[in-house]
């Protein structure tokens, strides 16, 4: 850290919003490499500040009362709506009472172009670190690249965060904080559609981001099968959070790339876990949902580029199958938590 932060933890929370304010204003003013490692890092470092004792201005505020549900005749499928449509109402009444929404033409096109060209650099730059520093060797990248992917300096010293990052790499993920250009890029994105506003109405708190779930993904057709599963069952449950899940490519129902398989559902439990053949002990077998759910049908939605949907930790969801996918899809993931409720485990982030 810059300076010694208060102890008061109200006036710590006001001493770090005004020093990752004044880095994200450094970085739109330079676009330095320097300015953009230096935020990230800023925002990683705060980020330990964070949890039941986040002491935000929020504190002690009553819980709203259940909203009415908007979307009746969404029953056995899920809201949709334009993303210039989204406002507290529609976000806290389809959580509510499905579980889910699907917003249409969040970003669009063109932006979604410009993260997809992002996440090759990104990856491309990754394998250059790699490949730059094994057996010992010294990073001599371009500068540029840097911007593109510079690990955090504990990532070596955390051993379940290095275990992580070889699950994400068979699945074509890698964490979105690991590029400071795109981290900067997509938070200011999040910024200009208002997505801090929206996220303190409905967390009655301040938001942050989960660094271990954030991904960007750049994903090949499944094999095999993906695993069901809720994100509570690793995240814990004690919670408040909104996964963003923006489509950067085509996808999902009626194509040739993956999207996601949903239960259309609002749940407030987490379902058996591990059990009937599943493959991990967090994950949901596809037996168990049948048995659970004789009646409901899983949704597969269409994805447009630009499109996105928002889920929490409750969602039932997976990455969809089928031998019709031959196409590589491309997504980004980011996990926004309420700062005094945010998933210690998965190392929250400070925005």
């Amino acid at each position: 850290m810059a300076q010694t932060l208060s102890e008061n933890p109200a006036k710590r929370h006001d001493e770090l919003s005004y020093q990752v304010e004044r880095a994200a204003e450094r970085c739109r003013e330079s676009g330095s490499v320097g300015d953009l490692v230096r935020l990230r890092d800023l925002r990683v470092l705060a980020g330990e500040q964070l949890g039941p004792k986040a002491g935000t201005a929020w504190d002690g505020d009553a819980p709203a009362p259940p909203p009415p549900d908007l979307f009746a005749d969404a029953a056995g499928g899920i809201p949709e709506i334009d993303g210039r449509d989204l406002d507290i109402a529609a976000l806290s009444s389809a959580m509510h009472h499905h579980g889910a929404l699907i917003l249409r033409n969040m970003i669009s096109p063109r932006a979604a172009r410009g993260f997809r060209h992002g996440i090759d650099n990104t990856m491309a730059a990754a394998n250059a670190h790699l490949e730059a520093t094994k057996d010992g060797g010294e990073d001599t990248r371009p500068t540029a690249m840097k911007a593109d992917y510079m690990p955090v300096s504990e990532d070596d010293d955390d051993l379940p965060l290095r275990q992580h990052k070889a699950f994400l790499g068979k699945s074509g993920a890698i964490e979105t904080f690991l590029s400071p250009r795109l981290a900067f890029d997509l938070f200011d994105c999040f910024e200009r559609l208002g997505f801090r506003r929206l996220l303190q109405a409905y967390f009655r708190d301040e938001p942050c981001v989960s660094f271990k779930k954030s991904v960007l993904r750049r994903a090949e057709p499944l094999i095999y099968p993906a695993e069901w599963h809720q994100d509570g069952a690793f995240m814990t449950t004690d919670i408040k959070s909104v996964n963003v899940w923006i489509a950067l490519s085509e996808c999902g129902g009626g194509t040739d790339s993956p999207g996601m398989d949903l239960l259309p559902k609002r749940l407030n439990s987490i379902v058996p876990t591990g059990i009937n053949g599943a493959a991990f002990n967090w994950s949901v077998s596809g037996t168990t949902v049948t048995e659970t759910f004789p009646d409901l049908k899983a949704a597969r939605p269409y994805f447009a580029p630009g499109d996105a949907i928002l889920f929490d930790h409750y969602n039932l969801h997976a990455t969809s199958s089928d031998p019709a996918f031959t196409k590589t899809r491309y997504a980004i993931e980011t996990w926004f938590f309420a700062k005094s409720r945010c998933a210690i485990n998965q190392h929250p982030v400070y925005w």
